[in-house]
């Protein structure tokens, strides 16, 4: 062959591979955009149910004025006291016992250099193995006594420390991703005198270590007060907290699963106490969620906020709405502001010149703020000029979407940069902080290396994406069924159990008032014949609900402890083997950290949700502990059996006969 014949092979190679490339990106963005839909419906759920309880409440104290609420009537302070969990930060923990067998580190307040340093070094090393109760509960009371103390108002000041080696490092959401705050501190230090963090809040929920991240920020909190602080995110907030994991929240059931309900009320006091915003050095103005609604919003009207209290999600108050803002906000390309449905009920999103107005009207240069994954699934996005930065710290979100995550870090002459990261796993993490041998995980990435995605990067997170997103759609679909029985049915006017394509698409969109593409989502959901028809009848039996686990008054956790007793059998344990498997600390207790980690060890298979329900099923006595032989008696075998349902289109008129 020729010279411009092997030049012209090798050109369409080229265009071929970048045509591969593009494909591979656009269904990768595509997938995201689609999974992050449904997420986003979690938390708009969410909105949507507590705003309607706001109006309802709302006229309740219109028509009977006796019952109008205190300005804290709605706080964690209020909310403890009724509950019986103590409101006095300073004795929190002082009459908890720890006891002999304790194998965790140990706190000595005040806090020393070297005792923080060895309970970091612990939860490298260990993380499994919890801070003990006593030590968690005085640290979120000295935490909250040092919070109230430093901000005085709603809106925190920070500087950059001074000099060359001074710098802020400012993270986004973590959600509980342990494995990425441990590898920001790697890369650029803990805090020191030289080295300041501010989180920007939503550590808490989606993830299984929130706990810890909040241990190591805030101990070094104490040791460095004016070098640490903690934005309030909405995912700080009880009623976020509260809902599963598999719905947006998890951090009550994080917290639930290693300590108690009082422990999880003592942080819901210390999320009351930190900062909507932080302003740093007088120029940069930090926030989780973004700007305002509202016109000629001045900084000083942020600092007279009452933060005090569960972000409202009743915005008709100018105070409401700009705490609401704070949290919940999310920025847009066009000017103006308009409502953010994808979010929920009252959320907006604000557009470049909202974002110029408030900068210049507070004499600031630059507003950072969190709350969302970019579209780029980077770790950062720039936009509104320049003047408005998305930072996001949790790699691997949900360790389903293959993002980076990033930090910025800002120098005492005020420049900054942007550091990308995909971090390791938390397990090669312990394993190099074990070892002292660095891990040499493939999947980790800084900054210096390529933060270009991939072929294969993207095709494997598009499939996990996708593979989530059905599974979820599938619990929408069961939730819906007699809305999507009754649309398709009444088009359906031969009653052949056949709808077109079109009718299928409008009838999802219309049921499950999800606005997600449905044309691409249907090549993989549905068959469409040769006429163009679906067949809705297969369809919603396909999407039925699976009753294998009955309801719980019927003894739901019967079933799973019968799966669970027959994955143990499986595994040929002898009964020494199987205490020690439970109690791992011999105390002759089994714990819920014992019990989640000796599930999760022998590989039986249950989502997290799933172990905490099943421990509060067995810890009947809400004990928190249970002796390791009455604990093993409580295994039953059982059987249970669920009875099949049929579908039959021509008597849709009878909701009995819905799926």
């Amino acid at each position: 062959l020729s010279i411009n014949s092997w030049q012209a092979a090798a050109s369409q190679i080229q265009s071929l591979l970048r045509g591969r490339k593009d494909r591979q990106e656009t269904e990768y963005k595509r997938a995201f955009q689609t999974w992050n839909q449904m997420e986003m419906g979690d938390e708009s759920e969410y909105l949507n149910q507590t705003t309607s309880i706001s109006r309802v409440e709302s006229m309740l104290r219109a028509y009977h004025p006796s019952t109008t609420a205190t300005p804290n009537a709605n706080s964690a302070v209020n909310l403890s006291q009724t509950a019986g969990v103590s409101i006095k930060w300073e004795d929190w923990g002082e009459n908890v016992e720890v006891e002999a067998g304790y194998a965790g580190p140990h706190l000595k307040f005040p806090l020393t250099l070297a005792n923080v340093e060895e309970v970091l070094h612990h939860i490298r090393t260990k993380p499994g193995v919890v801070l003990h109760r006593k030590y968690l509960m005085q640290l979120l009371g000295q935490s909250v006594g040092l919070f109230n103390k430093l901000v005085k108002t709603s809106v925190y000041d920070m500087d950059v420390p001074p000099g060359s080696e001074g710098k802020l490092v400012i993270c986004g959401d973590t959600h509980g991703q342990l494995a990425d705050f441990l590898w920001v501190l790697k890369q650029n230090g803990e805090p020191s005198v030289q080295t300041a963090y501010l989180l920007n809040g939503d550590i808490a929920d989606r993830g299984e270590d929130a706990v810890e991240i909040f241990v190591i920020t805030l101990m070094y909190k104490m040791l460095y007060p004016a070098r640490v602080s903690i934005n309030r995110g909405n995912h700080e907030n009880l009623e976020m907290n509260r809902r599963s994991l598999d719905h947006g929240g998890g951090f009550f059931d994080e917290v639930q699963g290693k300590y108690d309900a009082s422990v999880f009320m003592m942080f819901q006091q210390l999320f009351e106490v930190l900062p909507l915003a932080t302003v740093v050095s007088k120029r940069v103005f930090v926030v989780h969620g973004g700007l305002f609604r509202r016109d000629g919003v001045l900084v000083q009207h942020l600092r007279s906020i009452n933060r005090r209290r569960q972000c409202p999600t009743n915005t008709e108050a100018i105070e409401d709405a700009l705490l609401f803002d704070c949290m919940w906000a999310d920025p847009q390309d066009f000017p103006g502001v308009s409502r953010a449905a994808h979010r929920g009920a009252n959320c907006i999103r604000f557009g470049p010149d909202v974002t110029k107005r408030f900068l210049g009207n507070n004499s600031l240069s630059l507003c950072i703020r969190s709350h969302e994954v970019p579209n780029s699934l980077r770790g950062f996005e720039d936009r509104h000029d320049g003047r408005l930065i998305t930072v996001f710290t949790a790699s691997n979100y949900c360790g389903q979407t293959g993002n980076y995550g990033a930090v910025v870090i800002f120098h005492s002459d005020m420049s900054y940069t942007v550091e990308e990261h995909m971090a390791p796993t938390l397990e090669s993490l312990v394993q190099e902080y074990t070892s002292g041998v660095p891990s040499g995980d493939q999947e980790s990435e800084t900054a210096e290396q390529d933060m270009t995605m991939h072929g294969d990067h993207m095709e494997k997170h598009a499939k996990i994406m996708q593979d989530d997103m059905i599974s979820k759609l599938k619990i929408k679909v069961a939730q819906c069924v007699d809305d999507l029985w009754w649309y398709w049915t009444q088009v359906d006017t031969t009653g052949s159990g056949k709808v077109p394509t079109a009718h299928w698409r409008q009838g999802m969109a219309s049921a499950l008032q999800l606005d997600l593409p449905w044309f691409n989502l249907q090549k993989t959901l549905v068959v469409v014949d040769a006429e163009g028809m679906v067949n809705y009848v297969d369809f919603l039996k396909k999407f039925k609900p699976e009753w294998n686990i009955p309801k719980m008054e019927n003894g739901w956790d019967t079933q799973i402890v019968k799966n669970v007793y027959e994955a143990l059998l499986s595994k040929d344990l002898t009964l020494k083997e199987l205490t020690a498997l439970f109690d791992q600390d011999g105390d002759g207790l089994v714990s819920p950290q014992e019990f989640k980690q000796a599930l999760i060890s022998s590989g039986v298979g249950l989502p997290e949700t799933q172990i905490n329900a099943l421990l509060r099923a067995i810890d009947r006595d809400a004990s928190g502990k249970l002796e390791v032989n009455k604990f093993l008696d409580r295994f039953q075998v059982t059987t249970l059996i669920s009875q099949p349902q049929t579908l039959n289109p021509k008597q849709h008129s009878t909701p009995n006969n819905t799926p």
